[in-house]
Order: C-alpha cells, then structure tokens, then sequence
C-alpha cells in the first residue's frame, strides 16, 4: 500500500509538471476591469493563446495606481508564465510613491510594446479660447485656470503640470476619482480643462461637447488632423503620449523573454488585431530593446519632473 500511495504522489507530481509546463498563461492588468488597459489586453489575450498554444487568462488586479499589480507580478515566479500590462502612469509612480515596494528599472523587464497613444488637451466650450494662442494668451492674463485630473499622480495631473510648465501659467489642479467625473465636470463648466489620451476624449470633440486645443506630440493625430500640434503651436515641452506594454518579472530567461516577444510581435502584426489597436489609438510597437530604451528614457524625464513639480501620492 505504501508503494501504492508513492506511486499516486509520484504521477500526481508529474501531472501538475506538465499541467504548469503546457502552462496557463496570465496576463496582470493593474487596474480594474473595463478600462483601456483592460481592453488591449483582452484584444490581444486571445491570439496571443492560440499562437502559444496554451491558455492565456487575463487577470486585474488594480490598485494604487496600479503598483498592487505591478509588484505583484514582480514577485511572481520568472518562468515566462505571468506578465504585466504596464502603461505610462507605470514610470510615473515611480516618481509619484515613495518606497514603492518594488524597483521600476530592475524587477521588471520590458518585453514587448503594443503601442503608443497620443495625448490631447480640451476645455471647456464657454472657456473663450479654441486655439493653443488663445489659451496660451488667457493663462498670462493672469485670469485664474483650473485643470481636472484623475487623480493625484495621474497621467492626467502629470500633463496639467506639463501644460503650466509649458506655457507659464499657473492653472489650479482638481483631483477627482477617475477621468469619467472629470470629465462631466468640465461639459458642466466646473473646471475649465484637462488631458487625456486622444481615443478616450475623441468622441467628446467630434460631438462638440468639449473644445480640442492641442495634441501633446510633434505630429498632429490622424484621429483628429483639424488639432494642432504642440510643436506647431511653439510649445516644444507639450510632449507626453501614453503607452501600453507587456513586462515580465526580471531573472525570466532569455528564451523565455524572446519566444513571448516573437509571438506578441507576431499577433500585434495580424491585419484584424492591428486594425483593432489602430481603432483603439496605438500606433508605432517596439521590440523589446527598443522598449526598454524608452522606458529608461521615460524613467529618466519623468522622474526628476515629478520631483521637482513636488508631486506626491500618499
């Protein structure tokens, strides 16, 4: 009978090796379901499992901006098997949260880069100024200006501070509790403007609720050509475009890292899949070295700006 329960324990063992080697792919989304982290990464779960051949699950964990799933994922086992959607507001809780529980530039690494999405600023229609000249023109007349953000730390919030860098003006900062309030805040009149990526504000524009003043970028988006850009407007610090990409825990091995990057390439690629991407905003995904290239640069301008700009989340 010993022998007997040996032997059960023995191909019990080696069931659950080839259950975890066929392996149950999961993808972490740092924040609650139904966002737009959230849809990239259910667009692409599915093509990503049948080019891997195995479950791919996609799994929130939100939090914190985002930090409860980014160290959750950098304490996971290094075996290729749990990844985290990361975007933009990754590299700025690095200068907003102090003694994060986990090193930005070491316990993740970059694996592939989905894409990029630019960021556009809109006021409020009765705000009397539809040009970046004349917003430019109303912040130094010295007529007090309110910006909405997200949150404290948000990309949002980042932008604002951006935004009064760039022009010299010192518009007040209004934190709410996610970009849908902000943004009926700002139709109501409340505030008078705010940043955010150009898909999420887009139908807002297109149905004049709200005014397009200017993308955050040296090229104008394709999604709204009418915008001008902040290069155009002479505003060269305006720049700041969001991204959506994958990381996996540091110390997963090079192969590992290279199979999951052949394969993310491969499916981004896919007419049907990029069109949906291109439908969402993204544009422009980088390999893996080229994503951490622009991930240290990201690091490295944001940071310090966070710092200065005295940016704290509690």
């Amino acid at each position: 009978m010993p022998r007997l329960i040996i032997a059960a324990a023995i191909a019990a063992a080696l069931a659950a090796g080839s259950v975890h080697a066929a392996g149950v792919l999961k993808i972490v989304v740092p924040f609650a379901p139904g966002g737009p982290v959230d849809q990239v990464a259910r667009l692409v779960a599915p093509d990503l499992a049948a080019e891997l051949g195995e479950t791919v699950v996609v799994e929130n964990r939100g939090g914190a901006g985002g930090t409860i799933g980014a160290n959750y994922v950098a304490k996971s086992r290094p075996d290729g098997q749990t990844l985290l959607v990361a975007t933009l507001g990754y590299v700025m809780t690095a200068g907003t949260t102090p003694g994060l529980p986990y090193d930005p530039r070491k316990d993740l690494t970059p694996v592939y880069l989905f894409g990029q999405v630019q960021s556009l600023l809109v006021v409020r229609n009765s705000l009397g100024a539809s040009t970046p000249a004349e917003l430019v023109a109303l912040a130094k007349s010295g007529k007090p200006l309110s910006y909405a953000s997200s949150g404290v730390g948000s990309t949002m919030h980042i932008g604002g501070e951006l935004f009064n860098l760039a022009t010299g003006a010192h518009a007040t900062h209004v934190p709410y509790r996610g970009a849908a309030p902000a943004l009926v805040d700002l139709m109501a009149g409340r505030v008078d403007m705010l940043n955010a990526d150009v898909p999420v504000l887009q139908p807002y524009v297109k149905d004049g609720r709200v005014k397009a003043v200017v993308i955050y970028d040296t090229e104008r988006s394709r999604y709204l050509p009418g915008v001008e850009s902040a290069r155009e407007a002479g505003l060269p610090e305006l720049q700041m475009s969001n991204w959506y990409g994958v990381l996996a825990p540091a110390g997963t091995p090079a192969d590992t890292r290279k199979r999951l990057e052949a394969a993310l390439a491969k499916v981004v690629a896919a007419p049907a899949l990029a069109q949906r991407l291109a439908d969402a905003g993204l544009s422009g995904p980088l390999d893996a070295a080229a994503f951490q290239a622009k991930l240290n640069a990201d690091l490295d301008r944001w940071v310090p700006f966070i710092h200065k700009a005295g940016i704290r989340t509690e």
